[in-house]
């Protein structure tokens, strides 16, 4: 397919511009492999856009720390959302309800007891900080007990 002077003259004006590949192609009915050829083979050069990168290396904490202190309220709540969730779900795996008594009234009364000594970490701690996988395969080493059912075991023991 052969070049007119129009689209010659066309494709010199836009290439050295900010005018994108796409446009060009589009307006001389070409394909931007086409622009791109002859444009090499005329010796034309488009002006470099800069790419959009940070001076700092450290900008994406810089908008990490930005976006916290924001969101903090919001990020919060879906933390203590999330907890609140991985608890029910280990407390329901476990029975829902106290060994001893049968208490089920309050998630939040219901606690993870270690039968033997085998405890690497703390169940509460491991709901929060810790993948959901690992927090289950500890609370299987547990028995579920209310507080006040917990507090008496613990007192009996010394």
């Amino acid at each position: 397919m052969k070049w007119s002077k129009e689209d010659l003259h066309c494709l010199i004006t836009f290439y050295s511009t900010n005018t994108s590949i796409q446009d060009i192609a589009s307006k001389l009915y070409k394909s931007k492999r086409a622009i791109y050829h002859k444009a090499v083979r005329l010796g034309l050069s488009r002006t470099r856009i800069p790419i959009n990168r940070p001076i700092d290396r450290k900008h994406r904490n810089i908008y990490d720390k930005n976006y916290y202190d924001k969101n903090k309220i919001e990020i919060y709540k879906r933390k203590a959302k999330r907890i609140k969730n991985y608890k029910k779900e280990l407390v329901l795996k476990l029975g829902g309800k106290c060994s001893i008594c049968s208490y089920n009234k309050c998630i939040a009364a219901l606690e993870f007891h270690h039968k033997n000594n085998d405890k690497e970490n703390n169940v509460r701690t491991m709901i929060k900080d810790f993948s959901k996988e690992k927090a289950l395969k500890e609370a299987t080493k547990c028995i579920l007990l209310c507080a006040n059912c917990h507090r008496e075991l613990h007192y009996m023991d010394p």
